[in-house]
């Protein structure tokens, strides 16, 4: 009877498998500084206001939680400049729970190129321009 498995057959795919786990958890990082700069002014603010800050949501002053009605606002909301993944923002905007997901029910989650716009801004720095 033969057998299935022969050492040299099962050493090369063990290691096989040992470089596709270590290659395969690698993470690209994005290169902020390579794309074009994304606005607060003409990009983000246009997104937040017409999606995030209006009455009953997070448009009023006395948000149980947070306003995004201002710059300042969003800033103040957990925005971590230069960090995306680190933001509170982007991460219920992202999110695939739908008890967490921003914007809620019955409002439109945001586009994938909103997303990829707020993004961008973050990871360039979340500047005020």
């Amino acid at each position: 009877m033969k057998q299935f498995f022969c050492s040299d057959t099962f050493k090369s795919l063990s290691i096989f498998i040992a470089l596709g786990i270590m290659f395969g958890s690698c993470k690209h990082k994005t290169k902020f500084e390579e794309l074009l700069p994304v606005s607060y002014s003409t990009s983000i603010a246009p997104i937040i206001s017409s999606n995030c800050a209006f009455s009953g949501c997070h448009g009023d002053s006395a948000f149980q939680k947070f306003s995004l009605t201002s710059y300042d606002a969003l800033m103040n909301g957990g925005i971590s400049a230069g960090s995306p993944e680190k933001s509170k923002i982007y991460s219920v905007i992202k999110s695939l729970d739908k008890d967490k997901i921003m914007p809620k029910q019955p409002y439109a989650e945001l586009s994938e190129k909103q997303i990829q716009l707020i993004y961008i801004w973050i990871g360039q720095g979340a500047k005020n321009n």
